[in-house]
């Protein structure tokens, strides 16, 4: 159809197949094997000690870039006090809002 209308398709290039991408901190990397860590959130627990225990963990793999992506985005403030059960292929986003809600 785009061929009939004058446009030409040609499929990507192995060299743009192998372009790097940025770190994204929302994408999962899936080439992990997946481990399940329950973390208990005390009261008065910051997001720095949160961050420390679930990169000691293995589910981070920074827990400054964690921590800043928490205070950036404001759920610092919103976490809660309890027990949470994540996973190492959860993004910052999905481990915000379980610790969140």
């Amino acid at each position: 159809m785009l061929v009939k209308k004058g446009f030409v398709v040609t499929l990507p290039t192995e060299e743009a197949k192998k372009t790097v991408q940025p770190k994204d901190p929302d994408k999962v990397i899936m080439e992990k094997e997946a481990s399940t860590y329950t973390i208990k959130v005390k009261t008065n627990m910051t997001t720095a000690e949160i961050a420390d225990l679930l990169s000691k963990e293995k589910i981070i793999d920074d827990a400054a870039e964690f921590e800043a992506y928490m205070n950036d985005r404001d759920f610092s403030k919103k976490i809660q006090i309890g027990e949470f059960v994540v996973t190492n292929n959860m993004t910052y986003k999905q481990l915000a809002n379980t610790l969140t809600h």
